[in-house]
């Protein structure tokens, strides 16, 4: 067949497809959108072949990945206040609960001298915690009371308490055991909480000056710094009459902890300060104080062999006896390494000299 006699067909489809085609790439380009993950990623994403793959491949991982939890908003606590009476006192209960209202933060100017009064507070106050603790503070020294928190239960027991507090113009509350938990500090608070003044210390040199027949001393300087057995030392001591304890370091013995093991015991028992532990002693020995140092060595003297003087001083803590000292073993059959707990020895030695 010749060329010439070749049929033509019209393209229609074609040229419109051309058309567009053409269309397309005469038209210029809008600017991408790129996303929140940075310009680096967007190049890179722009530059490859497989980009709606890839996009394909995120969404089907951000499906799978677990939502994310809504975060809390802080909640936001508030003090309800309640009145009642007890025993004819009007009485403030106070608790703390969840309040739906924005929280404000208060605004105003501190006193210049805010800072000296909060030191000089914190250095002449503390709190003391337990029910016999600070029944026996206020026995001995109700007007030393700055403030009382209290729960409702232990508010009933102490109504003679809130009286004189009422009469003399003195802060206590009413709060529940959460409340009181945060002011005290702990768990142990027994129901009631005060900030009081703290106890009078008086001089290890004023104290000799005055002469005595028969005294009982005890030497803390040294012991570890636990509480625990700070109280134990101190309801030891009350319970044996003993009332003087020195010591260089008075704030271990003025710790709210050490207080509330004391069971009361810190109100009647002197804390004699000194400068230091060797110069105490020393200043003991010239005033005819028989020195008694505790050792664990078996070829020490047995506590059962001394014979204990009217003055006396117990020291409870080792590496400080010197020539004319008694260093005593209380137990020469002991087979532990360790010995006694050191309250529990010195209600060994005080019981021994009690029963002198």
């Amino acid at each position: 067949m010749n060329k010439s006699n070749r049929p033509t067909f019209s393209k229609p489809s074609f040229s419109v497809s051309e058309k567009k085609f053409s269309e397309k790439n005469t038209k210029p380009r809008e600017p991408r959108q790129f996303d929140e993950r940075g310009e680096k990623n967007a190049k890179l994403r722009k530059n490859s072949p497989h980009f709606q793959r890839e996009d394909k491949q995120e969404r089907r991982l951000d499906e799978r990945r677990p939502a994310r939890k809504p975060r809390l908003e802080p909640q936001n606590f508030e003090q309800k206040i309640t009145e009642t009476t007890l025993n004819g006192v009007k009485v403030i209960v106070k608790s703390t609960g969840v309040s739906d209202k924005p929280k404000v933060k208060k605004t105003g100017a501190l006193s210049p001298r805010a800072p000296e009064k909060i030191k000089k507070n914190r250095s002449e106050e503390m709190k003391v915690f337990g029910e016999n603790a600070c029944l026996a503070l206020f026995e001995q020294r109700p007007e030393a009371i700055v403030r009382v928190w209290a729960t409702v239960e232990m508010a009933h027991k102490i109504g003679e308490m809130f009286s004189y507090l009422a009469a003399n113009k003195k802060v206590y509350h009413v709060v529940d055991r959460e409340e009181l938990e945060l002011v005290s500090g702990s768990e142990h608070h027994g129901g009631i909480c005060m900030l009081v003044k703290k106890q009078r210390t008086f001089t290890l040199a004023g104290y000799l000056d005055i002469p005595r027949q028969a005294d009982c001393l005890l030497m803390l300087d040294g012991v570890a710094n636990n509480p625990q057995n700070i109280g134990g030392i101190l309801r030891t001591c009350a319970f044996y009459g003993v009332k003087g304890v020195v010591t260089s370091q008075p704030d271990l013995l003025h710790s709210p902890n050490a207080a509330r093991v004391a069971e009361g015991g810190l109100e009647y028992v002197h804390i004699l300060q000194a400068s230091d532990g060797e110069n105490a002693l020393t200043k003991l020995r010239k005033e005819g104080y028989q020195l008694v140092h505790l050792s664990q060595d078996k070829q020490a003297q047995s506590l059962n062999q001394l014979k204990l003087n009217d003055k006396i001083v117990f020291v409870l803590a080792q590496g400080w006896a010197e020539k004319g000292d008694d260093v005593v073993n209380l137990s020469l059959a002991n087979p532990l390494k360790s010995g006694l707990n050191v309250a529990v020895s010195a209600g060994v030695l005080l019981a021994k000299w009690v029963s002198r």
